[in-house]
């Protein structure tokens, strides 16, 4: 018992001191397997866009680092994001856009350009994705289409920001506030609006 509290006590010190910025420049340019509850992170070697995850080897990615600002962040803002790129490749592990917020925001947007008004929620709902609701049996908030990996230089939807979660573990955070998740039923990778532990992953570096 207390070297479990030991641990976890450890694990909050780190999550004070590492910042996502100090994560993600320890591991850049490393080679490392991504697992989760669910298992290991695995990209589809025939279609090379299909991600799923299982107890066998899993697929090698390289981190890369981005500034953030690069992304629409303040200009003075110095933080960095990783981008986790399929060794071999020039294809990155990729989300899916989806929320009510975006929605509205992009269908604003879109009012402001010559695209015909009743064409606007046809495009929105190509494009973007729906969260689920309250009637969800596991709340708000959740997306379930699962992650593929996608030809770069990286996007808005290939990068992220690192948090230390308890166990040595990481949140895979987007830049829409949504978490990776390890959707062990059906072994794909989706999104949570929050970090518990199906959304906590080992990132083991390889040597």
């Amino acid at each position: 018992m207390s070297e479990s509290s030991s641990e976890s006590s450890s694990d909050d010190e780190s999550a004070v001191s590492s910042s996502p910025s100090d994560l993600a420049r320890s591991l850049d340019g490393c080679t490392v397997i991504v697992g989760g509850v669910g298992g290991t992170i695995c990209v589809n070697p025939q279609d090379r866009v299909t991600i799923t995850t299982s107890w066998r080897q899993g697929t090698p990615l390289r981190i890369e680092t981005r500034q953030k600002k690069s992304f629409g962040g303040e200009d003075e803002d110095d933080s960095l994001l990783v981008a986790f790129r399929v060794v071999g490749s020039n294809r990155y592990l990729s989300v899916t856009l989806y929320g009510d917020e975006v929605r509205n925001a992009t269908a604003e947007a879109l009012s402001h350009t010559p695209i015909l008004p009743v064409l606007i929620p046809d495009v929105v709902n190509y494009v973007i994705d729906r969260s689920t609701s309250t009637d969800n049996f596991e709340g708000a908030g959740y997306n379930y289409s699962p992650h593929t990996a996608e030809i770069g230089p990286p996007g808005l939807l290939q990068v992220f920001s690192l948090e230390r979660a308890v166990g040595g573990r990481y949140g895979i955070k987007s830049l829409f506030d949504t978490y990776w998740r390890s959707q062990h039923w059906n072994r794909t990778v989706s999104q949570a609006p929050h970090c518990l532990g199906d959304e906590r992953w080992n990132i083991t570096v390889q040597e």
